[in-house]
């Protein structure tokens, strides 16, 4: 059971787990939270057990989660079945993947930290075999959910990402002042860096492709916040990945699981492949580092905020793998001279 409350159950909702096998008094327990505010609770005992997302009024992807997932799940790709919502109260019941994440397969190899690479990397290969399937499914079949070709990642929220980690992260997260991160010279490494990845090639990107967005279920892995789904740059996703600042992995290790990658997935040219999968590690990495900032200062969740400075670490050790970006790297080194400030009250 759970300190929580079970938020009151719509009629209909109370009607579809009813349908289910789920009667009251229901046994229910939170099986995660999202930093959008979704919560998500697991009703009865499995294998008989059914998720329950509920969402917020103010959830913008609510009717976008519901359409494609319908979309994909019909596609054969390995998200939830949907048993029914009441799109009023803002609550779906799902079908349970379990509550084994991938990144708990990381936590059990030793990472973060000194693991062991190759129970890393054999916990790693389901999701490469998952992505690529995706990439390849998904891109041949988006155009028949408008929901998904209707946001395209291209330069704006390219350049949104790296805004998003010099406000949030930079600024409000280590005290860097405005000025500083409006220089010339970084504004135009950040706008060369985002008209790179926007002209990779498009594929259907997940978005938010991580180890707590990826369920580990009889060997297999399967999707979920997906919301964010769009056509994209092929090397987001599995940027997204590999360079996860929850996991840390280690350089070498991330080049070897992009080869296996390349197996899967195959590219014209895997020198270039690599650079373009470290442009969009690079985005990333500062999307996430934003997304951190974001989230333990402005949704008061501090959790967020022990992994500021790991992330800061894996942008200079990824700009030292690419190149270049002089004003960039300066910009990072000073960063990591710094220590986070405190968290409000």
């Amino acid at each position: 059971m759970t300190t929580r409350a079970l938020p009151v159950l719509s009629p209909e909702i109370d009607r579809i787990l009813r349908g289910l096998g789920h009667v009251q008094p229901l046994e229910v327990a939170v099986a995660g939270s999202a930093g959008s505010g979704r919560v998500y609770w697991r009703i009865g005992r499995a294998p008989d057990s059914h998720i329950l997302l509920v969402s917020h009024s103010q959830d913008a992807d609510y009717d976008r989660f519901l359409s494609v997932s319908r979309h994909l799940r019909a596609c054969g790709l390995d998200v939830p079945e949907i048993f029914g919502s009441d799109d009023s109260a803002r609550q779906v019941v799902l079908e349970d993947l379990g509550s084994t994440l991938l990144l708990q397969k990381a936590h059990e190899a030793g990472f973060p930290g000194d693991g062991n690479a190759t129970a890393l990397r054999d916990a790693y290969l389901p999701a490469l075999r998952a992505l690529a399937r995706w990439q390849e499914v998904g891109t041949r079949d988006m155009h028949g959910c408008p929901d998904l070709v209707n946001r395209v990642f291209d330069l704006g929220p390219l350049l949104w990402e790296t805004s998003y980690f010099a406000r949030r992260c930079a600024e409000e997260s280590y005290g860097l002042p405005p000025e500083r991160l409006a220089e010339p010279e970084i504004l135009a490494e950040l706008h060369r860096l985002a008209s790179r990845v926007e002209f990779h090639e498009r594929r259907l990107m997940h978005r938010d492709f991580q180890s707590q967005n990826l369920m580990c279920r009889g060997g297999d892995v399967w999707f979920i916040d997906y919301q964010g789904a769009r056509p994209g740059s092929r090397w987001y996703d599995l940027a997204s990945l590999l360079w996860d600042p929850y996991v840390a992995m280690p350089m070498d290790l991330r080049r070897n699981l992009f080869e296996q990658f390349l197996s899967l997935a195959p590219a014209p040219s895997v020198d270039e492949a690599w650079e373009q999968l470290l442009d969009a590690a690079l985005q990333r990495v500062m999307q996430a580092l934003g997304a951190y900032g974001f989230l333990s200062r402005r949704r008061n969740l501090p959790w967020f905020s022990r992994f500021l400075a790991p992330g800061i670490e894996i942008l200079d050790a990824t700009l030292a793998e690419r190149g270049g970006h002089v004003a960039l790297k300066s910009l990072v080194s000073e960063l990591r001279g710094r220590e986070p400030l405190p968290l409000p009250e």
